[in-house]
């Protein structure tokens, strides 16, 4: 610490190096709540900020020791212990805990017993290691400017997580490699601009354009060739499972306790963390972004969901809809047309599709068995009304693999006011299957529910308030570390009071078990969720590409006469079920009278796809192939060319601006007091000049008459038209003479040392 007395050589450049040290170092931070059980990321990443500043200022040690503790005890306070810290019973407390905690942790550091270390103790050293970490960037940049090690271990170390732990560093790698290049460039530029000082004597320091340029321009070039250029499958099998058998003994082909991401066909005990995988699963061309629904499920276990099997075998799927009904008769809906392409090797046996399916286009639907293209002739079909699944079955043993499909579906649009004002009883068949809960379920569950929906008297205003309920409160999304119940523990009385984090599975099965101990019935949906939109087809359709992190589930509720509606309670998900606001008078045996059709008027309904030729057809697979070829180029989310280009043009124009502030402000006075200049402003355009001169280093030194300072700028500016100035400003200003005829005679001189300014 006694080296931040040493003054040293500070200016904008060192900041900005120092700046973006500190972004470094929040890439290590970054990664803990995914590896480890730390969620209070945020005291970390301010503790080593306030570091920061005041080792950058150099504030005495004797001042930044007691606050850097202070903020520490501050720290392990806020996420180990209760109370008010700032108060004096809330300080004496911590500082007893605290104490504790120090003793019994030294005691076990004296044994050698490393491993026993308390959480608190290991948090409290860790801000050290944050304190000692800053003042090393300082060291680096300021004393040796050399950086390039701690660019190496991040590096390193970033690397390491993304290949033997869940992390996804791939933006991480981009920021990482981008601002190492700012920061080993500049520092290259002090040591030059070090040299220089001792060559010229000269003691200003200045952040050269044409580094910056040069720097901004090959890292831009850098980033679009990365970005741009054809990229290589992985040429290596995922080393993690080898080196786990090697160093641990494990079979590779064994399951993990951690999960892959993506759609799975057992629920029965859902609970544990996932590894993100972003593996395209399929392509979609749609209208809007929708919800892909695979299968809902009816009974929970107190672990999962489980469904009996209802399947009815349907040869309708292209003829006319399917006998599955979502919606009722107080809903309208709009049938809407979607083509499904699925990824090479990966395919499912039934369809994904939002709404309410009715029907398959026979002419586009493509499928495998055993690897090997099938005829759609050999194939048949069943439907469970109660799951709204869609099976397609081959004429032999071999599994089916849907490849690509057209579909009309429904898409309905629930009105708001229709569902408040809904008093009709639920049918019994709904009742009994729907409302099931399983009799270990604990009572405060039940309490819990009742509390959230205190004070709300309809059906749809005690959904939305136990759908909210999660997000305003303390509930966390988390994919990894996520707990699984012990024997015996409800899935769903853990996640709401005890963990209060985890992810859709969590969130979902909370809300409809809360909702079932109301008595209004849930059913539990899996599928994946809109995924990204990647291509606009037309004016009205989009193409969009859903991957294994897309996997989802949410919840769907029942409404008498209305049917089914969906509802999102998983924070950071959107609902994309439509709702209508406007008051909507429903006469219901008219709408029955409307909606009823003869079974002859339905057979000979004409055919949605009708409207779609055979080339039409034929061009999705060159579109969406296409769009898989344009997808491998695609960028993170806020990582987009777009951005970057946007970006970098603004922070050249930034430092255009900064470099060149002096030259556009000595311009605009120079115009300024050419076409308003007048006898009266000579006083006024001298003073403006002596803040000039001050801007350009020439500042008038303490005790240095203005004459001794007029002498010594014409000397260094091989002129005599300062003095000229002087004189005449000291006639002026100090003997009261008159301006008439001052500023005509001496404007030409005025504007030769602005200009030499600005030369």
């Amino acid at each position: 610490m006694a080296q931040l007395k040493k003054q040293h050589t500070r200016s904008i450049t060192h900041f900005f190096i120092y700046s973006m040290a500190f972004l470094i170092l929040w890439e290590w931070l970054r990664p803990i709540p995914q590896v480890t059980n730390t969620a209070e990321i945020q005291v970390f990443v301010l503790f080593a900020l306030l570091s920061a500043v005041l080792i950058y200022f150099r504030i005495s040690y004797w001042i930044i020791v007691p606050v850097l503790l202070i903020a520490s005890l501050y720290g392990v306070h806020t996420i180990f212990y209760e109370g008010s810290f700032f108060s004096l019973e809330g300080v004496l407390e911590t500082l007893r805990l605290f104490t504790g905690e120090v003793k019994y942790n030294l005691a076990l550091i004296y044994a050698r017993e490393f491993a026993y270390l308390t959480d608190p103790f290991r948090t409290f050293l860790l801000l050290l290691l944050l304190a000692l970490i800053c003042y090393l960037l300082y060291f680096w940049i300021f004393h040796t400017k050399r950086i390039f090690f701690f660019l190496f271990t991040t590096i390193i170390y970033i690397t390491v997580l993304d290949t033997f732990t869940p992390v996804d560093a791939s933006v991480a790698i981009v920021r990482i490699v981008v601002i190492g290049f700012f920061m080993i460039t500049l520092l290259q530029m002090l040591k030059v601009q070090d040299e220089e000082r001792v060559i010229s004597g000269k003691a200003d320091t200045f952040l050269s354009p044409t580094w910056m340029y040069t720097l901004i321009v090959m890292i831009t070039i850098a980033i679009i060739v990365g970005i741009v250029a054809p990229k290589p499958d992985p040429q290596w099998s995922d080393p993690v499972p080898t080196i786990r058998s090697v160093v641990l003994g494990e079979d590779s082909r064994s399951g993990s306790t951690t999960k892959k991401i993506g759609y799975g066909e057992n629920d029965e005990k859902l609970g544990g963390g996932f590894a993100q995988d972003d593996e395209l699963v399929f392509q979609a061309e749609v209208v809007e972004p929708v919800y892909w629904r695979g299968e809902s499920k009816d009974h929970y276990t107190g672990q999962g969901w489980v469904s009996g099997q209802f399947y009815e075998e349907t040869n309708t799927i292209f003829e006319k809809e399917v006998e599955i009904s979502f919606f009722e008769e107080l809903v309208e809906v709009e049938d809407t047309i979607a083509s499904v392409k699925m990824k090479e090797d990966v395919g499912f046996s039934h369809f994904f599709y939002p709404g309410q399916f009715k029907m398959a286009n026979i002419n586009t639907l493509t499928h495998q068995v055993a690897d090997e293209e099938g005829a759609v002739g050999n194939l048949t079909f069943s439907s469970d009304a109660i799951s709204g699944r869609i099976q397609a079955h081959g004429s032999t043993q071999n599994n089916v693999t849907l490849t690509s499909y057209d579909i009309v579906y429904e898409q309905p649009t629930f009105p708001i006011e229709t569902l408040r004002n809904i008093s009709e009883a639920d049918p019994e068949e709904i009742q009994m299957r729907y409302l099931q809960l399983p009799e270990e379920l604990p009572e405060r569950v039940t309490e819990l529910a009742k509390e959230i929906v205190e004070g709300q008297d309809t059906r749809y205003d005690q959904v939305v308030a136990v759908e909210q309920y999660f997000s305003e409160n303390d509930f966390t999304y988390q994919t990894t570390d996520v707990p699984v119940p012990e024997e015996g523990q409800d899935y769903v009385d853990q996640f709401l009071f005890e963990t209060q984090l985890g992810y859709c599975d969590n969130y979902s099965t909370s809300m409809a078990v809360l909702l079932r101990t109301l008595d209004i019935p849930t059913r539990w949906v899996k599928g994946f969720t809109a995924g990204e939109r990647v291509e606009e087809i037309d004016e009205n359709r989009y193409l969009y590409e859903v991957r294994n992190g897309n996997a989802h589930s949410w919840v769907e509720v029942y409404f008498p006469g209305v049917g089914w509606v969906a509802f999102e309670p998983t924070q950071g998900f959107d609902n994309y079920a439509e709702f209508e606001e406007e008051e909507t008078d429903v006469d219901v045996d008219t709408a029955e009278n409307e909606t009823a059709e003869p079974e002859s008027d339905q057979q000979d309904r004409e055919d949605p796809f009708a409207s779609e030729n055979e080339e039409e057809s034929g061009n999705l697979d060159e579109e969406t192939a296409s769009g898989s070829s344009n997808g491998d180029y695609l960028l993170y989310d806020w990582l987009t060319l777009k951005n970057i280009i946007i970006s970098i043009a603004v922070a050249a124009l930034v430092m255009v601006f900064y470099q060149k502030q002096h030259y556009l402000q000595n311009k605009y006075f120079l115009v300024y007091y050419r076409v308003l200049g007048k006898d009266e402003k000579f006083v006024s355009a001298y003073q403006r000049l002596l803040w000039i001169l001050k801007n350009e280093g020439l500042e008038r030194t303490e005790g240095e008459t203005l004459r001794e300072y007029a002498k010594r700028i014409d000397k260094q500016l091989n002129s005599n038209s300062m003095g000229k100035l002087t004189k005449t400003y000291e006639r002026v200003y100090y003997g009261d003479r008159e301006t008439y005829g001052e500023w005509q005679t001496l404007q030409k001189e005025w504007e030769a040392i602005v200009k030499k300014m600005g030369a």
